[in-house]
């Protein structure tokens, strides 16, 4: 049974670390555990990934602040968009806990929607290639592969990180609970980041011909 979903008997903190620790370094071990679990439910894993999405957040924007106070993003591209948070330097600390508060709680309900249709999109996927498991099994793996958002504590390299890493845990849970072959792991997991992609440039250039 996955430690976090056995927190009462295990205790929060140290079942957090070992389901970390898991899913993360053992992630075939991990994955086949989670797989002859079939009666346990949504919310553990949500919370799981819940954490370590804030964990994620809060450094990425530490970071940004950080870096951008040092002046090591004086050309960055994205702050000059919301210059009402960073034009005046003095304010910036300020401006730090009220951005932290407001990402959390926006964000939180953002990541849940898109939580919700990530797995619909990823088990749809799995599914057509012949996975053989349920849309809450699909949510666990997404939620149980969100630890790679600790690597967020690292500047610069944190969210390639995090992002390769996810997709590694997400092939290998697919592949261990659905018991399909590698390949066809790899397709339910690049397919939808094809289409997301393939919509995306329809839209820019439906818009490019519409000018």
């Amino acid at each position: 049974m996955v430690d976090f979903d056995k927190i009462k008997e295990t205790g929060f903190l140290k079942a957090l670390f070992l389901t970390w620790k898991k899913s993360l370094f053992t992630p075939e071990v991990f994955f086949k555990e989670l797989n002859t679990e079939n009666n346990n439910g949504i919310l553990h894993p949500y919370f799981y990934a819940v954490i370590f999405t804030y964990i994620n957040i809060v450094f990425s924007f530490f970071w940004d602040i950080f870096f951008f106070k040092i002046g090591f993003y004086k050309n960055y591209a994205i702050l000059p968009k919301i210059p009402l948070f960073f034009t005046n330097k003095n304010t910036i600390d300020f401006f730090i806990v009220v951005g932290i508060i407001f990402l959390l709680l926006l964000l939180g309900i953002l990541f849940t929607i898109l939580l919700i249709l990530l797995t619909i999109i990823i088990h749809g996927f799995i599914m057509l290639m012949g996975g053989k498991n349920g849309i809450k099994n699909t949510f666990r793996i997404i939620c149980y592969s969100s630890g790679v958002g600790f690597f967020s504590i690292f500047p610069i390299f944190g969210y390639n990180i995090s992002a390769t890493w996810f997709s590694v845990l997400m092939v290998i849970g697919v592949k261990e609970t659905n018991e399909l072959s590698t390949p066809r792991s790899i397709m339910v997991v690049l397919l939808p980041f094809i289409f997301v992609s393939l919509i995306l440039v329809t839209f820019l250039i439906k818009i490019i011909i519409t000018r």
